[in-house]
């Protein structure tokens, strides 16, 4: 017993530890059918309410991209899409552990706490999720970052990412909530950082911003930081290596080397243009209490209905390559397939 109780100490545990497991997943535009005042959602309408609308024809109109110009005029999200939607991204997080769900989970790219209280009960009420953070964001499209839970959150905060001295449009903030998982302070940063259309200075602010407020939860057990970072390797200024790689753990980085699923993990959570990105990421701060990240629960999730094989043409060259086994993202005609993103998954003992 001596020994048991002397290796627990190494880790930083004891006998009353609690092993919770994490999971983030960018939805891709999960938006529910109604629009909200001030944003610019109206792609993701009912056709018959866009047809009626002489605001939501000129937007549209006013769009210089021809596809989204034509998605914008003429995309149908009805009801039914939307329940569609709701139903296979709720498959997908359901899956996870023998399809139980992950204790916390955060998302990307949703539209409001309409559409994440329909995701939970229409499409994961038995799945004890009882607790949600969601504070909307300044973001011009309406997508924001949410964050449900089986255990109770106890307090949420809205970091705001100013980036007005690069972009003329405001980003999503960083939402804060804090949760109590077996009398542990749990603290959780959900992260949706400017895209690659933007510079990387308004990365490297996102950094500075969840370094800053990282190093204010001293009573924190442990804090996570986790979402879809957007940040590629060969970024100019890399908020990643400059802020955060050095004062957090990469889940990913020895998750790869120890997982008992390394044989089946895909070559990131996301895939552009024929190369795999880890744009999703789980960090945890390294001057957290006592805590041990399971190193062999990583995972991103790929199950076999997930993936697909798609057909690009390069534009200068006019050739076509076939990609087998990426992200199916969703069909809103045919109601089929999930996201451009793969779900990225640990557990953690505290």
């Amino acid at each position: 017993m001596k020994i048991i109780f002397m290796s627990l100490l190494f880790l930083g545990l004891n006998v009353e530890s609690k092993t919770f497991s994490v999971m983030t997943y960018n939805l891709e535009n999960f938006f529910d059918t109604y629009h909200d005042k001030n944003k610019e959602d109206y792609t993701y309408l009912p056709l018959k309410i866009k047809k009626r609308s002489r605001i939501v024809k000129e937007y549209c109109e006013g769009l210089s991209n021809p596809f989204y110009r034509e998605n914008c005029l003429n995309f149908d999200w009805s009801n039914s899409v939307y329940l569609a939607k709701i139903k296979n991204m709720a498959k997908v997080i359901a899956s996870y552990d023998s399809g139980k769900g992950a204790d916390i989970v955060v998302l990307q790219e949703l539209e409001n706490k309409n559409a994440l209280k329909d995701l939970i009960t229409k499409g994961l009420a038995k799945k004890g999720y009882r607790y949600i953070s969601l504070i909307e964001g300044p973001d011009r499209r309406g997508i924001d970052v949410a964050i449900f839970a089986k255990h109770k959150i106890v307090s949420q905060k809205y970091h705001k990412v100013d980036i007005s001295d690069y972009s003329s449009r405001p980003t999503r903030g960083i939402l804060e909530a804090n949760l109590n998982i077996g009398g542990k302070l749990v603290t959780v940063f959900a992260n949706h950082w400017p895209s690659q259309s933007n510079d990387d200075l308004t990365r490297l602010k996102a950094a500075e911003t969840l370094l800053n407020v990282a190093k204010k939860k001293k009573k924190s057990n442990v804090v996570i930081a986790t979402g879809d970072f957007n940040t590629v390797d060969d970024d100019e200024i890399n908020g990643l290596t400059e802020h955060i790689i050095p004062n957090f753990y990469d889940v990913e980085v020895k998750g790869r080397k120890l997982s008992r699923y390394r044989k089946t993990l895909k070559g990131g959570s996301h895939f552009y243009k024929g190369n795999w990105g880890s744009l999703d990421k789980i960090f945890v701060y390294k001057r957290s209490g006592r805590f041990k990240v399971n190193y062999q629960d990583f995972n991103i999730l790929a199950h076999k209905y997930m993936l697909t094989d798609i057909e690009w043409e390069d534009r200068s060259t006019g050739d076509i390559t076939i990609y087998k086994d990426v992200p199916y993202r969703f069909d809103p005609k045919a109601k089929k397939g999930f996201s451009d993103h793969l779900p990225v998954v640990i557990k953690i003992q505290i």
